[in-house]
């Protein structure tokens, strides 16, 4: 077997410290893209709704047709 070696670990800091650093990095859009974006996926969305519904009337009516035959 394999010699298990001691890792060194990094030394710890406060855990709010690590959380500060990695926040800082953070890129956030400009309010404009933001908006932009917000708009464009609830319009998508609505379409998407839509041709599910509309797709869904199509096959209700397709099997209530042939439940009646």
């Amino acid at each position: 077997m394999a010699d298990n070696a001691k890792l060194e670990k990094a030394p710890k800091t406060s855990w709010f410290e690590g959380l500060k650093a990695e926040f800082g990095k953070i890129v956030w859009p400009a309010k404009e893209s933001l908006a932009k974006q917000t708009v464009a996926v609830v319009a998508v969305s609505v379409v998407v709704g839509l041709l599910i519904a509309v797709l869904d009337t199509f096959i209700q009516y397709g099997i209530d047709f042939l439940v009646k035959l």
